[in-house]
């Protein structure tokens, strides 16, 4: 796995060593307390670098945010893809929200481990938290009709970045075209065959139902 991440270099030949070391940190410590809690699954952990690592930071390579953005990280669970993200950008606020505290409270330990002072947690559901920010992230949270209903009243307005505020979310597979949405074809950025019929679906802040 190491030489895996160390091989993260060829899709982000910018990236420096520190922020390497932090996805190797971030792997041992999922490593360590996946025997003890089981936030992800075995075969996820077997697979970690395409599965969380990549998959995460597929967004990175669409969208860049700009420092003073926040970014919701909407049912996270092991703190994907919001971790990744948060030590890619990190002067770039991330807020992870989960419902399960032993989740919450993993990803809490994490982010002290890794010393990442712009993330934050909290052990709440959506529909119980009113904070608005710029981007709504997510992956295999709900179905994604369901999900943009529930994360809509949580997206800011006023936009700080190149692109309007709305929606990003990692989808397999299609859904119904009910609103407007722009679709993202992962294998086309990472060459790996996890990637198959992987997606980055991103939904604007001004979205219409078809």
């Amino acid at each position: 796995m190491k030489k895996k991440i160390k091989n993260i270099k060829k899709y982000f030949s910018l990236l420096d060593e520190f922020k390497i070391y932090n996805f190797f940190k971030l792997y041992k410590l999922h490593k360590f307390f996946n025997l003890k809690i089981n936030i992800i699954s075995k075969n996820s952990l077997k697979f970690f670098y395409e599965s969380h690592f990549l998959h995460s930071l597929s967004i990175s390579k669409i969208f860049y945010f700009f420092n003073k953005s926040i970014i919701l990280d909407v049912g996270t669970g092991g703190g994907f893809p919001g971790i990744p993200l948060a030590i890619m950008f990190n002067k770039t606020k991330f807020i992870l929200i989960d419902s399960i505290k032993k989740k919450i409270k993993l990803i809490n330990f994490i982010i002290n481990k890794l010393h990442l002072k712009n993330v934050y947690i909290q052990c709440t559901r959506i529909e119980n938290f009113n904070k608005k920010c710029n981007f709504i992230i997510g992956r295999a949270v709900t179905k994604f009709t369901n999900f943009i209903k529930l994360v809509k009243k949580n997206i800011l307005k006023n936009n700080k970045n190149k692109i309007d505020n709305g929606i990003i979310y990692l989808k397999g597979g299609n859904f119904k075209k009910k609103y407007f949405y722009i679709k993202y074809n992962i294998s086309n950025i990472f060459k790996e065959k996890y990637f198959f019929n992987k997606y980055i679906i991103f939904i604007p802040i001004f979205f219409k139902k078809k």
